[in-house]
């Protein structure tokens, strides 16, 4: 494996023991690989390769994407497992690849079958692990030191009261929850938005209580801490802007029944 980012000078150590570790194991491995010669391309999953397949690289380089990112190139030797999520991932190639194909299904019922495999799979789904985590590592900024913290709030808790300080930004990742003001309900609330932002951007007292409906659990945010999660998660401007336009559509709407 080929870091994009400059990782941890342990890295390279990992990588060696990684590639020892799945010749050993391939070796051992009573099942015969399909032989996958790939093309230079920008998707391999538009040649062939299949997402319920494990890959060992014979030769060549096979680079990876998530997002439209560069994460890393898997090189000589590299055990590729299956991702567990959806098309974000791809596989690109620069020039020719070949890969050993195993069915993942039968390579891990083969692998627990024999007690020598078995610590061997073990061995190696720890170390690529280890050097996953080395890779996330390089790529957040050492400035980043934001440190959410998390809360859990029972029907008819207040998350947020009306007229105090914005000390706190607020996710909320599960439940449901009312706005009031003044004691009257004038909206709701529910997973994956933003509570409490326009406060603590305004430097204001909350307009607002955020009562909660449901069993809801938050994400708490410090507000010397918010500009450091804006800068590293652009997903929060996005849901911001959407909840602000939410906002206004709702204000709009209520003005527009005051004055029928």
């Amino acid at each position: 494996m080929i870091s994009v980012a400059e990782a941890s000078g342990g890295f390279s150590a990992l990588t060696r023991m990684y590639k020892r570790l799945v010749d050993e194991f391939i070796g051992q491995l009573p099942l015969q690989p399909q032989s996958f010669p790939l093309a230079p391309t920008e998707d391999a999953f538009q040649q062939g390769m299949c997402a319920d397949t494990t890959y060992v690289v014979k030769g060549g380089m096979l680079g990876m994407r998530c997002q439209e990112r560069k994460l890393f190139t898997w090189d000589e030797g590299d055990m590729i497992l299956p991702d567990a999520g959806n098309d974000e991932v791809t596989y690109y190639a620069e020039s020719a690849v070949l890969l050993a194909a195993y069915p993942t299904v039968k390579l891990v019922e083969a692998a627990l079958a024999d007690e020598q495999l078995a610590r061997l799979w073990t061995r190696i789904l720890t170390i690529q692990q280890a050097m996953l985590v080395r890779l996330l590592a390089a790529y957040v900024p050492e400035e980043s030191h934001t440190t959410p913290g998390f809360a859990y709030f029972e029907p008819g808790d207040v998350i947020i009261r009306q007229g105090e300080p914005a000390d706190y930004v607020f996710s909320l990742f599960e439940g449901q929850a009312d706005v009031l003001v003044d004691d009257v309900v004038v909206g709701r609330v529910s997973e994956g938005e933003v509570l409490g932002a326009i406060a603590l951007l305004t430097h204001s007292p909350r307009s607002a209580t955020v009562r909660a409906k449901q069993r809801c659990s938050v994400v708490k945010v410090p507000k010397h801490q918010f500009k450091d999660l804006i800068r590293t998660n652009p997903g929060m401007i996005h849901s911001l802007l959407t909840d602000m336009a939410r906002q206004i559509t709702d204000l709009n709407n209520q003005v527009v029944q005051l004055s029928a």
